[in-house]
């Protein structure tokens, strides 16, 4: 299938992604205890679910200690999120899934110990010096953080978190959050991580190469951004390749290098594509923004280049769908996640469009909208779990999340815990889905309508939740990459 003609305006594609992103205020925004989510401008009053709150742990202690961010009648939790930079069209559906939770699964139910949960939420658009400034603006109101946009951006305020004694979990899936000589057990990751990921999806497609062609390895190209994103997702692949026996014919590793996705151009593109092309593998992975995607893809595919693509989630967005590259990513794409995609056949299914419908009846479906419910599931775990502890202090929050043996996740992403050696709790499992334009398209595509019904992303389940053996078998000890040491498993 040549679909290259068909790709004819790859700046189109950056416009609908711009498009995508959320506006919202620079202003602190407190959601109140019993409303809806304030997030974005679309939200609308939600109707309080009958669901029970969804952790197992004990009840809380008859005498519950509590300093900053808790008192008699309020958990106050931090969100540091791009609500209006580059990853804004994911991070709005994330804090208003997170939001939704909070209002209508815990405080609808009775709270946590008696006190409402107050979200406290900050846009960062996405830039490290913005995200250091949200924080000292509200780190005296809150007792943890539940969302931390970014991987630079949350490393860079690693020491202050250290300093201040306060719990964050990035919304970023670098391997260094799982390493406790990085972050000294102040950030708790949720879901694999880049690392771990490049390995898994990387034997996964070399299995399928083999699989359709006679037992041939892939050529493989490699394209990421650089730092703590790109190059701890090319240690993973890179490792794989290595012990999987596979060449790597192009290796762009950290050469995506715009602090701003937005601003990456086709002119900035021009090195890796002319690279790629005359490479000529026959999978590219990439680690890059959404809008970088879809220039170097894009652009790709306009200078001939016939490969199969896949790369680290943040990577693609369902909303790419909606663009000239729509097609091409039904042919050549192969999305992954480190949850199930909208409307998945799952258990834990139900509540989350449930709540999400009532409080969003006018909003599309989103893939994003479980990695909120899945960030507020664990920090309800761990809020319970420091009350049921008699202790809801930073300290007594930071020792609940290092004791909470399960926090279970129904089904929507794997079940998550803290406890142990890094090698013993690290999550390598991980999903594969497939873009498919026309099951989108024939839902409604960017018209449909959570009041409509379940509708879909277009992201069709392909396998999942899934290890290979080399992500199953690695002795994970620490992060995969370092600023300073660059990658550490390069044998």
């Amino acid at each position: 299938m040549n679909l290259s003609k068909k790709l004819i305006v790859v700046g189109f594609v950056l416009a609908l992604i711009a498009a995508a992103c959320g506006d919202s205020t620079d202003d602190t925004t407190a959601a109140p205890a019993t409303d809806a989510p304030t997030t974005t401008a679309a939200s609308t009053t939600a109707a309080p679910t009958t669901a029970a709150p969804t952790t197992t742990v004990a009840p809380p202690a008859d005498e519950v200690k509590f300093d900053i961010g808790v008192d008699e009648d309020e958990i106050r939790i931090g969100l540091l999120a791009d609500l209006s930079g580059p990853f804004s069209g994911l991070t709005v559906d994330i804090v208003d899934a997170q939001v939704t939770y909070w209002n209508d699964v815990v405080n609808a139910n009775g709270g946590i110990d008696g006190k409402m949960v107050v979200p406290v939420i900050e846009d960062t658009v996405y830039n490290v010096a913005t995200h250091g400034e949200k924080y000292t603006k509200i780190v005296d109101e809150v007792v943890a953080f539940s969302n931390s946009t970014g991987s630079p951006h949350t490393a860079s305020i690693l020491a202050q978190l250290k300093s201040d004694n306060v719990l964050a979990m990035p919304l970023s899936w670098y391997s260094g959050w799982a390493d406790p000589e990085f972050d000294g057990g102040y950030a708790f990751e949720l879901g694999s991580n880049y690392c771990l990921e490049g390995m898994n999806v990387t034997e996964w497609l070399v299995d399928k190469f083999k699989a359709e062609n006679d037992g041939a390895l892939p050529k493989l190209a490699i394209v990421t951004r650089a730092g703590d994103y790109g190059q701890d997702a090319a240690a993973g692949v890179k490792y794989a390749a290595r012990e999987l026996g596979v060449e790597i014919v192009y290796d762009g590793e950290g050469l995506i290098v715009r602090s701003n996705p937005a601003e990456y151009t086709a002119a900035d593109a021009t090195p890796v594509i002319t690279g790629l092309v005359g490479a000529a593998p026959d999978w590219v992975w990439l680690t890059s923004a959404p809008s970088e995607t879809a220039v170097i893809m894009g652009g790709a595919l306009q200078a001939g280049l016939q490969a199969q693509w896949t790369g680290s989630v943040p990577s693609y967005d369902f909303r790419l769908l909606d663009s000239a590259l729509g097609e091409a990513l039904t042919g050549f794409y192969w999305a992954t996640n480190y949850t199930v995609s909208w409307g998945t056949d799952v258990p834990g299914m139900a509540a989350v469009s449930a709540a999400l419908t009532a409080a969003f009846p006018d909003r599309r479906p989103s893939d994003a909208f479980l990695y909120g419910w899945t960030e507020a599931r664990a920090m309800e775990a761990i809020l319970r779990k420091a009350a049921a502890d008699g202790d809801m202090t930073r300290q007594g929050v930071l020792d609940a999340a290092n004791s909470v043996e399960i926090i279970p996740m129904d089904g929507a992403a794997p079940d998550q815990s803290y406890v142990g050696e890094p090698n013993d709790y690290v999550v390598r499992d991980m999903y594969i889905f497939k873009p498919d334009l026309a099951a989108y398209t024939a839902a409604g595509g960017a018209n449909q309508k959570l009041s409509d019904g379940l509708g879909t992303t277009g992201s069709t389940f392909v396998e999942g939740p899934f290890v290979r053996p080399l992500a199953r078998d690695f002795n994970f000890t620490g992060a995969c990459w370092t600023q300073e040491e660059g990658n550490r498993i390069s044998g």
